[in-house]
């Protein structure tokens, strides 16, 4: 039984991983491309995606965007880590939730977590951390499209290489 419960929580952490992992490349603000003479602000991944979306038809609202994301069991882990973090400014420097943080955080909201959920929440804070500096690299590849399982939204993949169609043939 403990054998079966523990493939289960395995599973389940690698999907609430690479949930936050992905959010941590969305969020991120890649650096600028060596040859790039942009002066304008730079903007997140997410950013970037939503106003590529709402300019394919006008009647679209940016804030409507809903990025690809992986399926995931245990919302609720996700949300205390959003609440929580999902990292925390040290000296002006991000760094993981610890699980001190997590007992300040237990104590003020009145939510108990149990060991597992404390260690995940402590985990999917580290890898939040870590991804956010991979995916500060311009050619930092999408965490969701390295999963060997993944199926890509073809029909989204359609209008993605249209519109990149559309911008070459104006060059």
């Amino acid at each position: 039984m403990a054998l079966g419960v523990g493939k289960f929580l395995e599973a389940l952490y690698g999907d609430l991983s690479l949930y936050v992992r992905q959010s941590a490349w969305l969020n991120a603000v890649p650096e600028r491309a060596k040859n790039s003479k942009s002066e304008g602000p730079r903007l997140s991944r997410l950013e970037k995606q939503r106003k590529a979306w709402a300019k394919e038809e006008a009647e679209r609202e940016e804030s409507d965007y809903r990025p690809d994301m992986p399926q995931v069991d245990a919302e609720h882990l996700l949300s205390y880590l959003w609440e929580v973090g999902p990292v925390l400014s040290s000296g002006g420097y991000p760094k993981a939730v610890t699980h001190e943080e997590l007992r300040a955080w237990q104590s003020n909201t009145g939510i108990e977590l149990d060991a597992w959920e404390s260690r995940f929440l402590c985990r999917l804070s580290r890898e939040y951390l870590l991804e956010s500096n991979r995916a500060e690299k311009v050619d930092c590849p999408e965490p969701l499209r390295e999963r060997a399982d993944y199926v890509p939204d073809l029909a989204a993949v359609a209008k993605s290489m249209q519109q990149a169609l559309k911008e070459l043939a104006k060059l």
